[in-house]
């Protein structure tokens, strides 16, 4: 079970990264929930296709590049925590990020269901099995 959801959480991060919302939508359920509450700047739950859509229209505002790069993926019960290396160039700044996150994904019958965004690594592994 954790090799086909490391795999489905592998794809949905090569589409998010190479910014083919398509194959990412395709990957998720019709009421897909992406929580990044967590972020400093503009904090906000998204939900289904259409919010998944409108979250990567945000971050392409704002950044030119912006990429998360799992590290490792981790399993928590039903759920796979991806440690990441997450890096970004502002749009119209130009200024460079470069920091250590993480994202917890639900994966249910080989969908992605759920999507949660920890600013830091160590709130995530402590997800562990309770829901995202």
């Amino acid at each position: 079970m954790a090799n086909e959801s490391f795999a489905i959480v592998e794809r949905a991060h090569e589409a998010l990264n190479s910014g083919d919302i398509d194959t990412l939508v395709g990957l998720c359920d019709q009421d897909f929930r992406l929580d990044m509450s967590d972020r400093i700047f503009n904090p906000a739950v998204y939900r289904g296709h259409d919010g998944i859509r409108q979250f990567y229209a945000e971050v392409r505002d704002v950044w030119d590049v912006y990429v998360w790069v799992p590290e490792q993926l981790v399993e928590a019960g039903s759920d796979v925590v991806a440690l990441l290396r997450t890096s970004g160039r502002g749009r119209e700044s130009g200024a460079e990020v470069e920091r250590d996150t993480a994202m917890v994904w639900s994966v249910r019958g080989g969908r992605l269901m759920a999507l949660r965004f920890y600013r830091n690594r160590e709130e995530a592994l402590k997800h562990r099995g309770s829901r995202a």
